[in-house]
């Protein structure tokens, strides 16, 4: 296909957003062809191939190490648990991503093109603003908790006669030293790097989406909010009235759409929301023993606290962008009851009251995201999950 005109902020933006998180080996979210050679979309796509199978043989060398790795302290010991629970759960979020590939697409399509009928500039910006705020900052978070792993590895090394362990896998031994396991190391670790961009490609493309959506609420509110300009043109009652039910029926048909993404958006993020609630339970409760058990040095503690910021922010980007979503739908039927339908009259008037009057009622049902089939995605889920880990860890420990 060619690539359509990118007409619109929200389009460049997921246009750009796509082809970046193609760079880093995620496959074309775009619902056309990116604008590039056709031999550098093969090397990325075999590269991309390659990147995932170093990432699932990771997991694999991990999960083995439980057999070989007898002389781990308490530290490497929760690391190692830690990690071979966490890494196949995340990983899943890229396989996911992959499966509902052709909805994706669609979703895209609908969001940059279908639902752009009416487009609030002011909106857009802040839109493309917010997304860039949580996707930033969520990548800048995770990144350094590698680092600090990387860190704490190269402490161990110079000042404590140790070896460079940050990942912990089937060989070599964390005490054994040489050139071959050293070198064994850095290649773990360095794939360790390339599992957190296939992460940050699955992140970078849920956050902007949700917040996208949530948007998207904002600029229906908008669109009706904006009908009542209507009364102000120089036409005839008559054509204010057809040119205003006609918009009516536009905007009921945009907030169909609008809902009809949510569920799409739902279905094909369920398994990152619902596993990455998971992961931040089981994470936390693991990270707090850890600082329990573990010995208190510098190396350590950056360790875990980065590792934790890291969790923590990547469950409240998910969970704030999508919690907005619920905020901003609770809005619209207050923008539908001022959208100017008391300037109607007569026939007009009592056909545009019974349109707007199921379309406030349908509005007025609360838009939630829910994961696991019970929990909502939401502010005051994020709160209660930190609030829980915190108290199953009391209770065990």
């Amino acid at each position: 296909m060619i690539n359509p005109k990118l007409d619109n902020e929200t389009k460049r933006y997921f246009y750009e957003r796509c082809k970046v998180l193609f760079f880093l080996g995620a496959p074309n979210f775009w619902y056309s062809d990116l604008d590039m050679p056709n031999f550098l979309k093969k090397i990325y796509f075999y590269l991309s191939k390659f990147m995932d199978a170093a990432v699932i043989l990771l997991i694999i060398l991990e999960w083995f190490a439980f057999w070989t790795q007898n002389n781990l302290n308490e530290k490497q010991t929760a690391d190692l648990i830690l990690f071979s629970f966490s890494h196949p759960v995340i990983f899943s979020f890229v396989l996911s991503l992959y499966y509902y590939l052709e909805d994706i697409k669609v979703v895209l399509y609908i969001l940059t093109h279908k639902l752009k009928v009416f487009n609030d500039k002011e909106v857009e910006r802040e839109m493309v603003k917010r997304a860039n705020i949580f996707s930033y900052f969520y990548t800048a978070l995770t990144s350094m908790a590698l680092v600090f792993y990387g860190i704490d590895g190269i402490i161990q090394v110079a000042f404590a006669d140790g070896t460079f362990v940050t990942v912990i896998t089937v060989w070599p031994d964390v005490n054994e030293q040489g050139l071959l396991p050293d070198f064994v190391r850095i290649i773990n670790y360095i794939v360790w790097w390339i599992f957190l961009f296939r992460i940050t490609t699955v992140y970078a493309f849920v956050i902007p989406v949700t917040v996208c959506l949530s948007h998207q609420y904002k600029n229906l509110c908008s669109y009706f909010y904006h009908l009542n300009d209507i009364f102000k043109e120089e036409l005839t009652q008559e054509e204010k009235e057809k040119k205003f039910l006609e918009g009516v029926v536009v905007g009921i048909n945009l907030h169909a759409n609008t809902l009809w993404i949510k569920d799409e958006t739902v279905k094909i993020f369920s398994i990152v929301f619902s596993g990455q609630i998971l992961v931040n339970i089981t994470v936390l409760i693991q990270l707090m023993s850890q600082v329990i058990s573990s010995e208190h040095t510098f190396g350590n503690a950056l360790a875990s606290l980065s590792t934790t910021s890291a969790m923590l922010i990547s469950t409240g980007c998910i969970m704030w962008t999508a919690g907005d979503v619920t905020v901003e739908a609770s809005k619209l039927a207050t923008a539908m009851f001022s959208s100017g339908w008391q300037n109607c009259a007569g026939a007009s008037e009592r056909r545009v009251r019974s349109l707007l009057l199921i379309a406030m009622w349908q509005s007025q049902r609360p838009v939630i995201i829910k994961c696991l089939g019970i929990i909502r995605v939401s502010y005051e889920s994020y709160v209660s999950i930190v609030r829980s880990s915190y108290s199953v860890f009391s209770v065990l420990y």
